[in-house]
């Protein structure tokens, strides 16, 4: 994939070593070049091998099912279907019917049989995602079917047989809810044979200019724009940012970028202003002094200087933001910020 201009110098050159395995998980969807990232990779390559099940933990947004599907894809289990669904999502009444099936007349409205998401994922893997969140009464169902390795439809009284591989996820820490009292012991042991917890993403910034690139080209195909160039400046602020909402978050500030831009190239004033703001400091209701060598200097002095120096500015500018907030060497969204604050109108 080609590198966008503007990101090549943020861009980390991987030992030969690691750029096999680089190549590896490109292809399986996961992006990174980072050591946290390509360690957590090592560990589910070498669990996909088995047929234990998974349980993987990490943040909302860090890429569980990516991975999930990463490990599929790596299994002696691929040629079968990879079937996921979403715990939280669904309300609790529906979510057995959703997973086991329901035979016709099972309950009203159910006018014909209904095949599960276990029975769909036979001799494949089924991902069950926010895992934290099914009823201690359905977890007592989930635990039957692991020992067992067979459901029963809703309503119904055949025995069905089932090969299923089950990773399972959450954006919890499970085992707290089991000291809790929230989650099943037993179960917690049955799913978590391996375990995998993803890194959060300010744990690897150094990922973070390869995402944008690979986030770059997929927007740009989807909504038919072409991105000759990225400011360096977007990358800075990019790195700079903590990212709570992890790789997802990620994506869909790339998204706005590319929707928002004006032309072909990628400026600060494409990107979400959430992630240039910097913490606002209050000014003290009172009047600071500072007094060195019989200078006296107060808050309401500064304020005053600084109120003028961006007047004079904008007067340069014709009253252009852009083009003031140019001459004054801040952002756009600073400068209006400053003006807000010290209501220039």
């Amino acid at each position: 994939m080609d590198i966008i201009p503007g990101l090549e110098p943020f861009f980390p050159v991987p030992d030969r070593e690691a750029s096999g395995i680089i190549d590896t998980m490109q292809k399986l969807g996961v992006v990174g070049y980072s050591r946290a990232i390509i360690q957590t990779f090592l560990q589910a390559e070498k669990a996909a091998k088995s047929n234990a099940n998974i349980l993987i933990e990490g943040e909302s947004g860090t890429g569980k099912e990516v991975f999930a599907y990463a490990i599929h894809s790596l299994s002696r289990r691929n040629y079968g279907p990879f079937v996921k669904i979403n715990c939280a999502e669904i309300p609790e009444m529906l979510l057995e019917s959703e997973l086991f099936g329901y035979e016709k007349g099972a309950f009203t409205g159910a006018q014909k049989r209904k095949i599960g998401k276990f029975e769909l994922a036979n001799q494949g893997t089924i991902f069950l995602d926010e895992i934290s969140e099914m009823s201690l009464a359905l977890q007592a169902k989930m635990l039957r079917v692991i020992e067992d390795k067979t459901i029963s439809r809703v309503g119904g009284l055949e025995t069905i047989p089932v090969d299923v591989r089950i990773i399972a996820a959450t954006n919890r820490k499970l085992w707290q809810y089991v000291k809790e009292g929230k989650f099943r012991e037993d179960l917690y042991y049955r799913l978590n044979v391996v375990s995998l917890s993803l890194p959060p993403l300010r744990q690897r910034k150094e990922d973070i200019p390869l995402l944008m690139n690979h986030f770059l080209h997929m927007y740009q195909k989807i909504e038919g724009i072409t991105i000759r160039q990225i400011d360096p400046q977007v990358v800075k602020a990019f790195l700079q940012y903590e990212w709570s909402g992890n790789v997802r978050q990620l994506e869909n500030a790339i998204h706005h970028a590319i929707i928002m831009t004006t032309d072909d190239v990628i400026s600060l004033e494409d990107v979400p202003a959430h992630i240039l703001e910097k913490e606002v400091v209050q000014e003290p209701t009172h009047r600071a002094v500072v007094q060195k060598d019989d200078v006296v200097i107060t808050s309401l002095d500064l304020n005053e200087m600084e109120k003028q120096q961006i007047i004079k500015a904008l007067d340069s500018a014709h009253w252009r933001i852009s083009r003031a907030a140019e001459l004054l060497g801040i952002h756009r969204n600073t400068l209006t910020q400053k003006m807000k604050r010290l209501g220039i109108k």
